[in-house]
């Protein structure tokens, strides 16, 4: 009798696991065999090491790529329904050993004070000037401008092999994945900007010279890099007021835009999450600013190229920030937009709030500590935030 219950017993584990299998084959959506890879580049955060935060991105990767590849949505819109993929290996970006000189200098200004006031205190202050000295020290122009010119260069290198890039922007990270985006995407062209009201010389120069020249779009740090625009200290872009050096160089300028800008289809999306931007970068919600207009010119090369820019902020996070405003595209329409833009599947959406059952000490390191859950989060937003842009309510 007993052997007749183990006989009974193996045939149905025998049937239950081919069963289980079948099922568990059949929630991976079919990937084309030549798909080819969408990479997500890993930007890290503030007072971060190397082996810490490649250990952070191991413990996450793997989720990105299973619920990114199959969430029904995302595969048909991000994937092309599987003539592309999420890169199985992650590219990470270091940048915190550029900061080592001047963190000796802060290191040797917290030794006056290790033993002043109570523990709390002494960690808190520890810490938290730690976290502030990278995040202000991306911000400034003089230390961001070399890191983005070598972050521009592996996403280039990526799509020299044929390969698109999102970016992962962390904590202070997400200051330089905002800042690729105002600055080295090519959202200026160049041949729609209007001198009419410009009778300068140096004005009918650049409409002579646009006319005669069909000039790519280029970006920021192409202008700022040729030295053909300057950026000034109260938030205004002028123009190089040399008459001769324009001469010079102004009819380079798509030598500087492939130097120095991204390629048009390089970049599929942003993410960033812990995300502090709005307090590094609140000139940008100033209308009439220079700032300004360069953010809603990213906002329409976004739209207009099938690209998505999610804010993902856990709700306990006190470091991560929501954006000044969630916009629609209705709302960008009846916007002072620079131009008319035409909508092509890119938008822009923030969610900032994400349930996490962190506390307010560990919710902003809790992306790195559960990656099924951080993927989910970031799944759903992309969901929510395209349904949400291009809502007609």
């Amino acid at each position: 009798m007993n052997y007749i219950k183990r006989l009974l017993l193996t045939l149905i584990i025998t049937a239950i696991i081919p069963l289980t299998a079948f099922a568990a084959d059949k929630q991976q959506l079919p990937v084309c065999s030549n798909a080819k890879p969408v990479d997500i580049i890993y930007i890290h955060g503030a007072y971060e090491t190397r082996e810490a935060f490649n250990k952070s991105v191991r413990n996450v990767h793997a989720d990105m790529v299973k619920q990114i590849q199959n969430d029904p949505f995302m595969y048909k819109n991000l994937l092309e329904n599987g003539k592309k993929r999420i890169g199985t290996k992650p590219v990470i970006f270091f940048w915190a050993d550029k900061t080592e000189e001047n963190l000796k200098t802060l290191d040797k200004a917290l030794e006056y004070v290790k033993n002043v006031g109570s523990k709390i205190a002494r960690f808190g202050r520890k810490t938290l000037s730690h976290l502030l000295h990278d995040a202000i020290w991306i911000s400034k122009p003089v230390n961001s401008t070399p890191l983005l010119n070598d972050l521009n260069k592996v996403v280039k290198q990526e799509y020299s092999q044929g390969n698109q890039v999102i970016l992962y922007g962390y904590s202070a990270g997400s200051l330089l994945a905002a800042s690729y985006m105002t600055q080295k995407l090519p959202v200026i062209n160049i041949n729609e900007i209007k001198h009419s009201d410009d009778n300068s010389y140096i004005g009918k120069y650049f409409a002579k010279t646009i006319k005669n020249h069909k000039f790519k779009p280029t970006c920021l740090d192409a202008l700022k890099e040729s030295k053909i625009l300057f950026y000034t200290d109260n938030d205004e872009f002028v123009t190089n007021p040399d008459i001769n050096y324009l001469k010079k160089e102004f009819p380079n300028l798509d030598n500087y835009t492939d130097m120095y800008c991204s390629p048009k289809d390089a970049v599929k999306g942003f993410v960033v999450f812990g995300a502090p931007l709005t307090i590094f970068d609140s000139s940008a919600s100033k209308q009439g600013s220079s700032s300004n207009q360069l953010f809603l010119l990213a906002i329409k090369y976004l739209v207009e190229n099938d690209i998505f820019f999610l804010v993902v902020n856990y709700e306990n996070d006190f470091i991560g920030m929501p954006l000044a405003g969630k916009p629609t595209f209705k709302d960008l329409q009846e916007y002072q937009m620079p131009d008319v833009i035409t909508p092509n599947g890119g938008f822009l959406y923030d969610a900032s709030g994400v349930p996490c059952r962190s506390n307010v000490f560990s919710s902003h390191m809790a992306y790195w500590s559960n990656g099924k859950r951080f993927a989910k989060s970031i799944v759903k937003s992309y969901n929510d935030g395209y349904k949400y842009f291009y809502s007609t309510k």
